[in-house]
C-alpha cells in the first residue's frame, strides 16, 4: 500500500472518531439535560403547561367551589385539599374572574391590562396553585363570570348596559354593572381569557353569569348593540356556539352554569326565564352543563312544594328528571352536572341529611357528577362518604 492511500485510509478513520466521539458528547449532553429537565419538572422547578394538566379527567366528577379570597390563603386551602383527599371529592372550581370583574391571577392579556382587571391578584404564582391540586390528581376548573362584569362596564361604557333614564350605567340589585351581552368584544374577552387559562394547565373553563340581567330594575335596560327584537335566548345560544368554535383547538374542557328554573322546564322551548337561558342551546357546544337547582333558590310554592328549601330531594330530581327527554331529543355532548346546595338559607339548616339527599337524586335522575357551592367554602364533611 502506497503511502497515498495509507493517509486517505488515516484521515477517514480519524473523521469517523472524530463524528463519533462528537455524537458521543452531544447524546451525552443532551441526555443529560433531558434528565435533569424531567427531574425538574418532577421536583415543580420547572413547569411547563402540558406538563400541569391532568391527563385524563376523572369520571364522575364530584367538586366544591372555592373562592378568590380563599385561594390566597395557604392554610384553608391545604385544609380544602386534605378533604378532597379523605373523601369522594376529586375536584375544584376556583374563581378566576368573579363578580367584582377583577382576575385572581395575573392574566397575559391587553384589555386586561387596559383596564386595570388584573389589579387585584390574588394567587402570585397560578402555575404553582394548580400543582398543588394536580399533584393529588385533582381536578381544577377555572371559574369566569362573562356578562356581569363592573371592571369592563366602567372601562368600556361604550359596550355596558345603561339606565335608561339618566343614561348612566345600569346596576342590578347587588350595585353591580353589566356588558351588553350581544357586545362581540365581551365575546371575545371570554374566549381570550379561557385560552390563557389552557396555557396555565387549567383542566376547565366554567362560563358563568352567561346571560341577560335577571333583576334590578329590568324595565330601565337600555342595550347599545341588542335590538330587542331577536330573541334572547338565540343570542345567548348564538354566544355558545361562538365559545365552541373559538375553543375548540384549545386544551381545555368548557362549560357553562345556567339556572335551575332551566333545567326544570327544560322541554318548555319557549321559555328563557326572560333572561336568554335553555338548557338545550347549550348542551350542543360545552363539555358539561350546570344547573345551578339549588332549593333555596325557588320560589315558595313552586311545583306545589310550600316551601322547597325544606325538600331538597324533590327540587333536585324534579329539576334534573329532564335530562332523560332531552337526550332522546337533541344531539348533544354535554354531561350534565348540577350545582348543589351545601349553605343556609331562609332559615333552613343545610345539614348532612339535605346535602345529601340532593346527591341521592342526582343519581336518581342518572347524572352522577355534581358541584358543592358554599360560598365561604365550608363544606359539610358528614355529607360525603369517605375516599
Amino acid at each position: 500500500m502506497n503511502d497515498k492511500k495509507k493517509l486517505t485510509i488515516h484521515a477517514g478513520l480519524f473523521f469517523i472518531l472524530f463524528a463519533a466521539g462528537f455524537w458521543f458528547l452531544n447524546f451525552k449532553n443532551t441526555f443529560s439535560f433531558v434528565s435533569s429537565t424531567v427531574k425538574e419538572v418532577m421536583d415543580g422547578a420547572i413547569n411547563p403547561t402540558r406538563a400541569q394538566r391532568l391527563v385524563e379527567p376523572p369520571h364522575p366528577i364530584k367538586g366544591i367551589y372555592i373562592s378568590a379570597w380563599t385561594a390566597n390563603n395557604s392554610q384553608k386551602i391545604k385544609g380544602l385539599i386534605q378533604l378532597i383527599k379523605e373523601t369522594e371529592l376529586n375536584g375544584v372550581v376556583v374563581d378566576v374572574k368573579d363578580a367584582t370583574g377583577f382576575f385572581t391571577y395575573k392574566v397575559d392579556l391587553p384589555l386586561a391590562e387596559k383596564i386595570g382587571a388584573n389589579d387585584h391578584v390574588k394567587i402570585r404564582d397560578i402555575d404553582k396553585f394548580i400543582g398543588e391540586f394536580h399533584k393529588e390528581n385533582i381536578y381544577v376548573i377555572g371559574r369566569v363570570q362573562v356578562f356581569q362584569d363592573p371592571v369592563l362596564a366602567q372601562s368600556r361604557p361604550d359596550i355596558a348596559i345603561k339606565d335608561s333614564k339618566g343614561g348612566e350605567l345600569w346596576k342590578d340589585n347587588k350595585g353591580l354593572e353589566w356588558i351588553d351581552p350581544s357586545s362581540r368584544i365581551a365575546w371575545q374577552y371570554a374566549a381570550d381569557i379561557a385560552r390563557d387559562m389552557a396555557r396555565h394547565g387549567f383542566d376547565e373553563v366554567n362560563f358563568d353569569y352567561v346571560r341577560f340581567p335577571a333583576d334590578g330594575l329590568i324595565e330601565r335596560l337600555d342595550f347599545p348593540f341588542w335590538d330587542a327584537i331577536r330573541p334572547k335566548y338565540e343570542l345567548i345560544g348564538t354566544f355558545f356556539a361562538y365559545l365552541n368554535q373559538e375553543l375548540k383547538n384549545t386544551a381545555i374542557a368548557t362549560s357553562a352554569d345556567i339556572f335551575g328554573l332551566a333545567a326544570w322546564r327544560a322541554m318548555d322551548f319557549s321559555f328563557d326565564l326572560n333572561i336568554g337561558q335553555r338548557l338545550i342551546d347549550a348542551l350542543p357546544y360545552f363539555d358539561y352543563v350546570s344547573p345551578m337547582v339549588y332549593p333555596s333558590h325557588y320560589p315558595d310554592n313552586f311545583g306545589g312544594i310550600k316551601k322547597p328549601a325544606t325538600k331538597p330531594y324533590e327540587i333536585v330530581f324534579g329539576s334534573l328528571k329532564t335530562w332523560q327527554d332531552l337526550k332522546a331529543t337533541t344531539s348533544h355532548k354535554a354531561v350534565l352536572r348540577p350545582w348543589l346546595q351545601d349553605f343556609d338559607l331562609g332559615g333552613v339548616k343545610y345539614d348532612h341529611a339535605k346535602v345529601r339527599a340532593q346527591i341521592k337524586a342526582a343519581y336518581d335522575t342518572g347524572i352522577d357528577s355534581w358541584l358543592l357551592w358554599n360560598s365561604s367554602n365550608r363544606y359539610t364533611r358528614e355529607a360525603l362518604l369517605p375516599e
